[in-house]
């Protein structure tokens, strides 16, 4: 986001405007600020993946300034549209001819093939799966990017230092816990904590709460075979979230339920404030499980949809 300011007192006020935003998830930390340029022509050039077609994209346009995807609608002819390879990479070649369509002369094709091939060593460098600047201004002193972004590739972060510092300023303090954990866990909005066994286990049953207006507080997927240990740390992290309930929601193949009735029956003793919880125990050690839980006075369902219909009935709704 660019602001111009007209003078000292609205630089300062749109400073203090920034450092109350949030940008893409992340709050604003830092500011740029650099003196009002003259623009004698906008630009756009952009390097992006293409993943399907495993191969990169050299994008380009003279028409700046504006989202590209607005330029491919209104004026496609004025779009460049470069492809080659990762062993390829942008040759001198390349991006002169680049310079050229767009109609740089003299030494300003120096200066663009240098801009190009710098943004190609980012993408090589960082993984990234778009380096764009627009605008890339014209002045009477020479060609500026005004205006830039990034994407990056999450799966690169263990090679990426600065990924992965991106990704931990995104988290919750929760979400740092979960990931040091070894969970799989998102915060989400609503009121009841969720543990389940297996990703696809635990999306289907947001599915399923979301099809009966019930909103999840969260997504924790334990794992498979997870220890008493894990069990207690993932619902000591869901405690955390204050739900008004917590589902477990655990089909037990690697895991065994009886290994999960014990973490659920020590936590209870910890917590004393815990929410009221519902547990839905199926397959390995089902039967010892829910001995387990049954001689410590606690319930426990078999089919899904029994565990959900209590928890709205706990909730009273």
């Amino acid at each position: 986001m660019i602001k111009i300011a007209q003078s000292k007192d609205e630089a300062i006020f749109l400073c203090k405007e920034f450092f109350n935003r949030t940008v893409a998830g992340f709050q604003v930390e830092a500011i740029l600020i650099e003196e009002l340029v003259k623009i004698e022509h906008e630009y756009y050039c952009s390097i992006a993946l293409d993943a399907s077609g495993r191969q990169f994209f050299l994008i380009a346009s003279k028409e700046g300034g504006i989202d590209i995807e607005e330029v491919a609608k209104k004026l496609p002819e004025t779009i460049i549209k470069k492809s080659f390879s990762l062993q390829e990479g942008i040759s001198e070649e390349l991006a002169e001819k680049v310079a050229r369509e767009l109609g740089f002369t003299n030494n300003l094709i120096n200066s663009v093939k240098e801009l190009l091939i710098k943004l190609w060593d980012i993408v090589v460098k960082m993984e990234a799966q778009l380096v764009e600047i627009n605008p890339l201004v014209l002045t009477p002193s020479g060609l500026v990017a005004v205006d830039g972004k990034m994407i990056l590739d999450d799966d690169s972060a263990f090679r990426q230092p600065i990924v992965q510092k991106l990704q931990e300023k995104k988290l919750s303090e929760l979400e740092k816990l979960a990931k040091n954990a070894g969970f799989s866990f998102v915060e989400l909005d609503g009121d009841i904590g969720i543990l389940a066994n297996g990703a696809g286990l635990t999306m289907a049953l947001l599915d399923v709460l979301s099809e009966l207006e019930l909103q999840p507080a969260n997504f924790l997927d334990v794992g498979g075979g997870a220890s008493k240990e894990r069990v207690y740390t993932a619902l000591e992290l869901i405690f955390k979230l204050k739900p008004k309930s917590v589902l477990v929601n655990i089909f037990g193949g690697i895991t065994r339920c009886d290994v999960v009735a014990q973490a659920i029956i020590q936590a209870l003793m910890d917590f004393s404030d815990a929410p009221p919880i519902v547990i839905r125990l199926t397959g390995t050690k089902e039967k010892e499980g829910i001995a387990l839980l049954k001689e410590a006075g606690i319930d426990a369902f078999q089919n899904v949809l029994d565990a959900v219909k209590k928890v709205k009935e706990v909730l009273g709704e």
